[in-house]
């Protein structure tokens, strides 16, 4: 019951699929990995297809998935082994496939919303095993949605704040999805604003990771070191605004874009960040050892490569 009490019959049987992708990899939880595995398994709906016919097959999931994480230890797995529980990670990919039922108007979660959700929380091992596979995140959610009459711009979401408030068919998909995913920071640290501290945290989980990390720059170490100077927040909130810091930035990415006559990509908001030394987000960076002419130097460094 629960949140389940929202899913249709196909989505039902993705979760007893991924729970028992689980039981057979000998793993005490239900993880990311396992859904993706229950929903190529499952093989009918929308969303199978969809990942059929970008190549993520079963057999390819699963050899990925036993290589990164390999099998687990019998003598962990609870009794009985159908008693395992889900993931934190999986829990919120659940949350935002129902918001994404929602958003669609549809009064039922189904293995297409399990799979948006997916994609849209970012970071699990199944995010990692799509990519793996040679096909983008972006593209998954394009694909299902125009299986689905839907259009892609992730814009059409009314609780998309940041992609619904600015000129952004100069920015590519994927800084529209580091601007998504720098909102979900801001909404899970409970924050009303969207600032350059969501967005430093966004460039690190999508679109300028690489470069970030080979700079010394974590997840893990930008959510502390933001987190230290911008601390969550206890009430949850319901609207979120860009701050008047952030708004100058965006529109420095813009021009820093415009010579090129490109849109704006990741790394012409990475640049606008770190131009930008009195903002949180730079700040951070600079804390951690990433300073503007590092990033910069890093930058040009990519580029030419």
């Amino acid at each position: 019951m629960g949140p389940f009490d929202r899913f249709n019959d196909r989505a039902k049987r993705v979760l007893a699929l991924a729970q028992q992708e689980a039981i057979d990899l000998k793993h005490n939880y239900i993880g990311t990995e396992h859904l993706l595995l229950g929903l190529v398994k499952e093989g009918e709906s929308v969303a199978a297809r969809v990942l059929n016919a970008l190549g993520i097959e079963l057999s390819k999931v699963r050899t990925a998935v036993e290589f990164i994480i390999g099998p687990g230890d019998v003598a962990n797995m609870p009794s009985p082994p159908s008693e395992i529980t889900i993931s934190p990670r999986t829990k919120k990919v659940i949350e935002l496939a129902i918001d994404e039922a929602r958003l669609m108007g549809h009064q039922h979660v189904g293995p297409e919303h399990l799979l948006l959700g997916l994609v849209r929380e970012g970071q699990g091992i199944a995010s990692g095993v799509i990519e793996s596979l040679g096909v983008t995140l972006i593209k998954v959610r394009q694909q299902l949605l125009a299986a689905l009459g839907q259009a892609a711009d992730p814009s059409r979401y009314p609780n998309t704040f940041v992609l619904a408030s600015g000129p952004f068919n100069l920015f590519d998909d994927v800084a529209k999805r580091v601007l998504v995913i720098a909102e979900e920071e801001a909404r899970g640290m409970r924050h009303n604003w969207v600032g350059t501290e969501h967005l430093l945290i966004a460039l690190v989980r999508h679109g300028m990771a690489r470069i970030l990390h080979q700079l010394g720059v974590t997840l893990e170490l930008a959510r502390g070191g933001v987190f230290k100077a911008v601390a969550p927040r206890e009430e949850d909130v319901t609207e979120v605004t860009l701050t008047p810091r952030m708004r100058t930035l965006l529109g420095k990415a813009i021009m820093l874009a415009a010579p090129g006559g490109e849109r704006v990509r990741p790394h012409h908001l990475l640049l606008a960040l770190v131009d930008d030394q009195e903002g949180v987000g730079a700040q951070v960076l600079t804390q951690l050892g990433a300073t503007a002419d590092k990033v910069r130097a890093a930058i040009d460094k990519e580029s030419k490569g």
